[in-house]
């Protein structure tokens, strides 16, 4: 089979085996996105496309991205774009890829939210803003809340600022302030809701997982136990958050138990607990300060 006779179906089944052979365990998923992305299609158009015969324009730009792919740069880095809660995100080296497991601390805030209008809520951490728009976007339209989205990095507050202007018409632009900071630093005023999805992986949990090699190292590691951030922050909380606050953490399975105890002596009055990932695994500790009763039964 010549070039010049290959279809795009054969295309794409050489990109499978090229990725498969490179230990990719999404050889066929990740071939399909980055072919739709450069011929800017969906699914559907895609598979209808499969018996056409390869267009030249797209040879150079396949390969290239075929060539990221291979060499570790993640799916999301490669198209600038991942999506999370429905919404489109643009994604750089800058920021941590929005995973869908933080999906579940993101519904939480917005149950809490719905019992708690009008709140303050800072986003710790906010890389790409994943949390902070999405939460910024399901606020009611007569609601007088605020998101802060913060972050250490300036780098990361571009990227931010970015995704805000891309969901202009969602009615978020006067809700998300944006603050460059350590943790809450420099925040000095009362806090209704924080939440945090901080580096939480230890130097040898990113070492042994290369799929991390291309994303920022100051947006993983979180030190020798993995909580070194998390820990100032709980540690920093009761300056900053209101008798009836509430907080939220993404975290390492292994972590949760140390850090329900961790809030537990930071907030001996509050309700701690932890909600299980899709896949059963502990991922998040939430704590809600205020009467328990108020409080929905455990998720997971």
């Amino acid at each position: 089979m010549t070039a010049a006779s290959a279809t795009l179906q054969d295309l794409l089944r050489e990109a499978t085996s090229h990725l498969a052979a490179s230990g990719i365990d999404t050889a066929r998923l990740d071939a399909e996105v980055l072919l739709r992305y450069v011929l800017n299609t969906d699914r559907t158009g895609l598979f209808l496309r499969l018996p056409e015969p390869v267009p030249d324009a797209i040879r150079g730009p396949y390969a290239a991205l075929i060539a990221g792919r291979t060499a570790g740069e993640p799916v999301a880095y490669l198209v600038g774009m991942r999506e999370f809660m429905g919404m489109p995100f643009f994604v750089n080296a800058s920021v941590l890829v929005p995973r869908p497991e933080t999906e579940l601390l993101v519904e939480w805030a917005m149950e809490w939210l719905s019992r708690h209008p009008d709140a303050a809520i800072v986003d710790v951490g906010t890389g790409s803003g994943a949390i902070a728009i999405s939460l910024a976007a399901a606020i009611a339209p007569t609601s007088k809340s605020i998101v802060v989205a913060s972050d250490a990095s300036a780098d990361a507050l571009a990227v931010m600022t970015r995704n805000r202007q891309i969901h202009i018409g969602r009615g978020i632009v006067d809700r998300i302030v944006a603050v460059q900071q350590s943790l809450l630093s420099e925040t000095t005023g009362e806090i209704d809701l924080v939440l945090a999805n901080l580096p939480y992986l230890t130097p040898e949990q990113i070492a042994e997982n290369p799929d991390l090699a291309a994303e920022p190292r100051m947006a993983l590691d979180g030190g020798a136990d993995g909580l070194d951030l998390v820990r100032a922050l709980i540690a920093d909380l009761p300056r900053v958050l209101t008798p009836t606050g509430a907080a939220g953490f993404e975290l390492d399975p292994s972590q949760t138990a140390a850090v329900e105890s961790l809030l537990r002596a930071a907030f001996p009055d509050a309700t701690v607990r932890t909600i299980h990932d899709l896949a059963g695994l502990p991922r998040h500790v939430v704590m809600e300060r205020g009467n328990p009763a108020d409080m929905p039964g455990t998720i997971g």
